[in-house]
């Protein structure tokens, strides 16, 4: 009982540290710098890294080795996919009906400030090491300390509002939080096919290129 009281404080703290205090912490130390500059990327990447390091570390004391280990079948492809294919359409049905959120904005203006030499930075973090960080959150840590495996899958539904609400906390409208709570939904109901995070993370990293694929072509030109 002391084990999972200690889990479930341990597991609360990430979470809200990776939302919270991680922005209080990003926001102490960029203050300094030009937003956008090299050296304001460089510390939110590094502040990343260490969210993504602490989950790893909580899975590993309380879930095993085998939480990190790769599973694979033949299967597990063809659900990344159709995840992958399902998110896109859902994405364009919704940007119909869907102003953009608070979230989207505030990263337009991050995208706008950002010159071409940063702009590898800004890549980074958004669709390699921000995915990594939210999927060992909010599928990993999440799912695996709360209702875990729930016949009726609640630990998808959780996970599937704590992510919503993470990224429009601020401006929140019904529709915005769906647009992310449904995102959230298929990503968690990906991990529950497959038992592994890898998935997930693939399937975010794949979905942020695609968003945010113009940038990418720009870099390579």
């Amino acid at each position: 009982m002391k084990r999972r009281t200690v889990q479930i404080l341990l597991a609360l703290l990430v979470i809200i540290y990776r939302k919270t205090w991680f922005w209080w912490i990003f926001n102490h130390f960029s203050a300094r710098f030009v937003a956008a500059s090299r050296e304001f990327f460089q510390i939110l990447a590094f502040l990343e890294l260490s969210v993504s390091l602490l989950a790893i570390l909580y899975l590993l004391v309380f879930e095993g080795r085998k939480m990190l280990e790769l599973k694979w079948k033949w299967s597990y492809p063809v659900y990344l996919l159709l995840a992958y294919g399902v998110n896109y359409l859902l994405d364009i049905a919704l940007s119909f009906l869907t102003p953009a959120t608070s979230n989207q904005m505030a990263l337009n203006e991050l995208t706008e400030m950002t010159g071409r030499q940063e702009l590898p930075y800004l890549l980074l973090i958004v669709c390699l090491l921000g995915p990594i960080t939210e999927e060992l959150v909010y599928r990993g840590v999440l799912m695996n300390t709360f209702l875990k495996d729930s016949p009726w899958y609640g630990d998808v539904l959780l996970s599937a509002c704590v992510f919503g609400y993470v990224h429009v906390s601020s401006g929140l409208t019904p529709l915005a939080f769906f647009t992310y709570a449904s995102g959230g939904a298929i990503s968690a109901f990906l991990y529950r096919k497959t038992h592994s995070l890898y998935y997930p993370i693939l399937l975010h990293i794949m979905i942020n290129i695609t968003a945010f694929w113009d940038l990418w072509m720009l870099v390579f030109s």
